[in-house]
Parts: structure tokens; C-alpha cells; sequence
């Protein structure tokens, strides 16, 4: 059911919807990263992860394993496991029955959108005009992995077996509500807009994943982060998307790990640049480097 992959989709519209932001100098890098210094009695490690990747690309390094193994509790950007939360997150993306996605458009911009739909995805439009726009793109999205493999995997999904075979809990860094609330701060006639915009040029969405797809199976966090602040369909969100979220993470990420250590697993493209939260951690004091 296309309801049960939001919490997957949602990341992945924020990763490719990002505004442009500031180049920094290349310095080595890693999906891995250690958080030490400033007092912690043992080490906590910082992962980027990519939420949709083909199966056979999805490897985990031996040194990713034993981080894991030796943490206390995982932390992901949301906790997709849990069962009453997505509950929670799929009827707050149903809009009231006076709403229609269907009167953001002029009617040949509907009826291209709606052959764009039926022909690419093979969904009917109309049974979607009661979805929030987020979650129209959201789904759109699914045409970008296609291109690469039918069925993408989530490193978090990964990350969650893992903590599950050993017992650890697994809580988020925000709530999936928080997430949708986002995108309820943009006027939905400007996500209509976006989502025109990426019918009419898809081969560029799907050349910007690929090129994503390829800094991140290399752990380039900074080609990553340029990448996905290159589009430009957001340049006034900027501190919407990454930057508060950035700053809130990064707090509640100092906090846990002086209790214990922790892996913190957050999509790559949160990683990079001055507000990065690798860069946030160190304005604080921590010492953050890569596990090469």
C-alpha cells in the first residue's frame, strides 16, 4: 500500500528538495563518524544514511557493524518502527473532504499531471486528490528509484534488523508529524507548482539522483551536500529544511551521547556545510571524524 512507504518517501522528497548553500573545503570523508571529546566517557558515531538505495548497493562496512554493536540505542531521524506513530502520520496527510489537489492547477496543467501519472506510475490521479501535495511528489518520487531498480531499500531499515537482533531501542530525532509539518508551512500552491515543474523535467530529477547516488556510494558528504543544494525549487526553505532541523538534532545529539554511546543515523545530505551537523558539533565542542 503506497500509505505504508511515506515515512521513506517524505526523507527523500526533503533530500531532493533542498535549497542552494555555501561551498567548504574538501576534507576526508565517510558515511562513519565519531563523536568524542568534550567530556563523553565513550564514543558516539554519526551515520548519513540514503533513504531509498537499490539492494545490492546497500553494504555496511565492518567498522559501521561494530559501532552499532557497541551502542546503547539507535536514533533515526524519525522511528519508522514504530507501529502507533506511522498510524498517526497517515491520517495527517488526509486532507478535509472540501479539499482538492485537483484545484491547484489549471486544467491543462491537471490533465498533463494526471497523464504523467497514469502513464508513468500507473495510478489513476483522482484517487489522490485528497493527499497533501507533499505526499503526491512523495510518490512521484518512486518513478526516480524505478530507473535504477524496481524494489529500493532504506539503510535504516537496516539499521533498525540491526538493532532488533541485539536488542537495542530504536527512537527518532523528530516525530513523522513533525516531518509533514514542514511541508504544511509551504503554501500548496507553490508544492503544485514544484511538482510541475518536476513532470515537465524529469530527466533532470533523475540525473540529480543519479549523481547523489554516486557521491554517496563513495561516502562524499560534501559533493552529497552540494548536490542537494543545488536545486533551486526551494531556495527560500533553506532554514526550514535543514538548518533548524539541523540545530534541533544536534542538541538532543549532544545530550544522549553523555549518557551513553549512540548511533545517530540522518540522511548524508544533513551532514555537510557550515550548519551541517557534523560542523554544529564541532562549534560546540566534540571532536567528530571520519572512520575511514
Amino acid at each position: 500500500m503506497l500509505l505504508k512507504k511515506i515515512p521513506m518517501l517524505l526523507s527523500c522528497s526533503l533530500l531532493l528538495l533542498t535549497a542552494k548553500a555555501q561551498q567548504q573545503p574538501q576534507e576526508k570523508s565517510s558515511l562513519l563518524w565519531e563523536i568524542s571529546g568534550k567530556g563523553l566517557q565513550s564514543p558516539s558515531w554519526l551515520y548519513g544514511t540514503i533513504h531509498a538505495i537499490c539492494p545490492q548497493d546497500l553494504h555496511l562496512s565492518s567498522a559501521t557493524l561494530d559501532a552499532v554493536k557497541q551502542s546503547k540505542s539507535l536514533y533515526l531521524e524519525v522511528n519508522i518502527d514504530d507501529k502507533e506513530e506511522i498510524g498517526r502520520l497517515q491520517r495527517a496527510v488526509l486532507m478535509p473532504e472540501s479539499y482538492s489537489f485537483k484545484s491547484l492547477f489549471a486544467e491543462n496543467d491537471y490533465i498533463r499531471l494526471s497523464a504523467w501519472f497514469r502513464d508513468s506510475l500507473k495510478i489513476e490521479l483522482a484517487q489522490l486528490d485528497r493527499l497533501k501535495p507533499l505526499v503526491i511528489y512523495s510518490i512521484m518520487i518512486r518513478k526516480f528509484f524505478a530507473t535504477t531498480c524496481d524494489a529500493p531499500a532504506s539503510t535504516e531499515g537496516e539499521f533498525i534488523k540491526l538493532a532488533k537482533a541485539q536488542q537495542l531501542p530504536v527512537k527518532g530525532l523528530e516525530t513523522a508529524l513533525e516531518q509533514v509539518s514542514l511541508f504544511d508551512s509551504i503554501p500548496d500552491t507553490e508544492e503544485a507548482a514544484m511538482i510541475l515543474k518536476a513532470v515537465t523535467d524529469t530527466a533532470r530529477s533523475v540525473r540529480l539522483y543519479n549523481q547523489m547516488m554516486t557521491a554517496y556510494k563513495h561516502g562524499d558528504i560534501q559533493s552529497l551536500y552540494n548536490l542537494v543544494n543545488e536545486t533551486e525549487d526551494m531556495t527560500n526553505y533553506r532554514e526550514l529544511l535543514l538548518d533548524n532541523r539541523n540545530r534541533n538534532w544536534t542538541g538532543i545529539i549532544a545530550s544522549e551521547a553523555g549518557k551513553a554511546s549512540t548511533f545517530f543515523a540522518v540522511g548524508a545530505g544533513h551532514l555537510g556545510g557550515n550548519m551541517g551537523v557534523i560542523e554544529l558539533l564541532r562549534k560546540q565542542g566534540y571532536t567528530v571524524k571520519p572512520v575511514l
